[in-house]
């Protein structure tokens, strides 16, 4: 009885079922908070292997004298995994709490986000479950474990003469560089195969970025072999004999330098990649802004439909202005899948709006005129609909069929718009309401500001807001910082933790070399030579990592634009390359080597040689 009531011109849903629609708007945004997430604990395992190593180079003197009194594999290695699971649930632990409590600051920043560009929202706070700690405790023990995979394969291998003896550089450095360079390559292949699989999910286009990821990573290795002789040569020059040896050093332990040189090309690569994808979608945000947000004066909010159509009437008697354009937006179902449709004035837009079309021009809203649609790139792109087909909304009298005239570029929203024009509108939906006017004059009117006072005169005095253009376009990049902000702070977590494994490395190299930082004293080096030895090299390590990242985070851009934003959002992003995203992470390149070297630079002061050297 309710249906046969209310079922003809108005959209019935189930609870259920709007629990649905509103889960479907967000799950691209969610889907791109974990994928970001995933790929800060990517970064994280590099500074978990890191801190391993360390623990593997501190202690093989002592794995040597257990494996000289009769001690096995196997007992060292259960020894070394129950020290590793432990911290990996301590850290875990910790980090289940910290993330706890982050969330009460990151709630309100998602909720801000979420109502800005989908549906009123106000979360509560996350409140406190022994799940946060346990799933704390997983991800930290899981990720210890493959963390430190490597480092007990070579601790199990530890041979218990070498250990006693002193540290040996490996001989076989440059042939596992090169092995892993072909498996670096193989996997490239593989994510490129992800790439272009097609109709493939998103999920696949993120498998296939955190496979490019760990590809490049093991060309790491290789990378610094075919650099080594120019490096050479150049730090040389500018170091003299410690920047020759620095430069020695980092070749010679490529088993240790060439992981910290990844994880920190890998948090820069994000940084770089992150920041040129935000600016290009800020910058085609911009351009989108300019082809059609282009009116002098706007009454009214977007999204609350709350200026009287007699308003409207009576600011079209106004003489002198060039334009008055309606503007409606509601949200309404095609194909049982949430969308927007706009009610415009295509006259209006025809003649002062500069549209960005994915074919043709201007001669487009003649469909519109005709009773016709245009449709977003979103909408075509998710329900596969293109120019000259046809589709069928539900209106006021049941289903319309509308003929689509165009495809054109937008971003207000993913989930697909339906434009149409406003008298179309009306006789399909019944609903005259407005949410917006906007207000175009020409350029060269003699009485431009006249009539632009006047109009905002008229609007106040019936308590409407009234935004010029340029106010409404900040208002809009504001929403656009603002949604972004979370992305911004991932990017500095990345890096902090990558810092942190840059420091590990060079703490670990010192520890391994105390006895030749002790050997070049007694050759007659200074203390001052060996510590800016200790810089150089951390120097060059980051500066290796910067450029690195230079080339693979500009690829990495080109990937979340063109592939992960195309498949999450279904519209075109424009890359906009600028040069601050790369002096920025530079400048975080060298601050952060400068900062990794402190501490093993004022080892080497407090250290006497005797120390270092006195079982030679």
């Amino acid at each position: 009885d309710f249906r046969s009531r209310w079922g003809k011109g108005f959209l019935i849903q189930s609870s259920r079922q709007k629990r649905e629609t509103f889960s479907g708007m967000l799950q691209a945004f969610r889907l791109n908070l974990e994928a970001l997430s995933l790929l800060a604990l990517f970064v994280g395992v590099f500074l978990i292997y890191n801190t391993a190593m360390f623990a593997v180079v501190s202690r093989r003197r002592d794995t040597g004298i257990l494996r000289s009194i009769g001690a096995n594999r196997l007992e060292i290695a259960f020894a070394f995994l129950s020290e590793i699971f432990i911290l990996g649930l301590l850290g875990g632990a910790l980090g289940g709490f910290l993330g706890y409590f982050l969330t009460r600051f990151l709630t309100d920043l998602l909720g801000s986000s979420i109502s800005n560009l989908y549906f009123f929202l106000r979360p509560q706070p996350v409140s406190w479950s022994n799940w946060i700690l346990a799933m704390g405790m997983g991800l930290g023990c899981g990720a210890s474990l493959l963390g430190g995979a490597l480092p007990l394969g070579e601790l199990v291998r530890t041979d218990p003469i070498k250990a006693l003896s002193g540290r040996i550089a490996s001989p076989e450095t440059a042939r596992k560089a090169k092995r892993a360079a072909i498996g670096g390559l193989l996997i490239l292949l593989i994510s490129g195969i992800l790439f272009i699989l097609p109709g493939s999910h998103v999920y696949v286009g993120f498998a296939g970025v955190f496979v490019f990821i760990l590809g490049v990573s093991l060309l790491t290795g290789v990378l610094l072999l075919l650099l080594h002789p120019l490096l050479k040569k150049i730090l040389g020059k500018i170091g003299g004999l410690p920047g020759k040896i620095a430069s020695g050093n980092i070749r010679q332990n490529l088993g240790r330098t060439g992981v910290a040189i990844a994880a920190f090309m890998v948090s820069l690569s994000m940084s770089i990649g992150l920041s040129v994808m935000i600016g290009s979608f800020r910058e085609s945000l911009i351009w989108w802004m300019g082809t059609q947000i282009r009116g002098d004066l706007y009454i009214g909010k977007i999204d609350e439909a709350e200026v009287p159509e007699d308003f409207f009437e009576e600011i079209k008697k106004i003489e002198g202005l060039g334009g008055v354009h309606p503007y409606r937006n509601v949200q309404t179902l095609y194909r049982n899948t949430s969308i927007n449709v706009s009610a415009v004035d295509a006259s209006v837009l025809e003649k002062y709006a500069r549209f960005g079309w994915l074919k043709g021009g201007n001669e487009n809203w003649e469909e519109v005129k005709r009773g016709g649609v245009i449709i977003s790139e979103s909408f075509s792109r998710r329900f596969g609909v293109n120019s000259g087909d046809t589709i069928t909304l539900e209106g006021k009298e049941g289903p319309v069929t509308f003929r689509v005239g165009a495809i054109f570029y937008d971003y207000t929203t993913e989930h697909g718009l339906v434009m149409m024009d406003r008298s179309t509108y009306i006789k399909v939906f019944g609903d005259r309401r407005l949410n917006n006017i906007g207000i175009f004059i020409d350029p060269d009117h003699p009485r431009r500001m006249e009539l632009l006072r006047e109009v905002r005169r008229r609007a106040e005095a019936r308590g409407l807001p009234v935004l010029t253009g340029s106010e409404l376009h900040q208002n809009i990049l504001d929403v656009f910082d603002h949604t972004f902000a979370i992305t911004r702070s991932m990017r500095a977590i990345a890096i902090i933790v990558a810092f942190f494994g840059i420091a590990g490395a060079l703490l670990t190299l010192f520890i391994e070399r105390s006895r030749e930082f002790g050997i070049y004293r007694a050759l007659g080096f200074s203390t001052r030579q060996v510590a800016r030895m200790t810089l150089i090299e951390s120097l060059e390590m980051g500066l290796l990592s910067f450029l690195l990242s230079m080339a693979v985070g500009t690829v990495l851009a080109m990937l979340l634009i063109k592939v992960i934003n195309l498949r999450s959002f279904n519209w075109t992003i424009f890359f906009f390359p600028t040069w601050q995203p790369y002096l920025l992470t530079g400048i975080t390149a060298i601050v952060a080597s400068i900062g990794a070297a402190i501490y093993p630079m004022v080892r080497v002061f407090w250290t006497y040689p005797q120390i270092q050297i006195h079982e030679e």
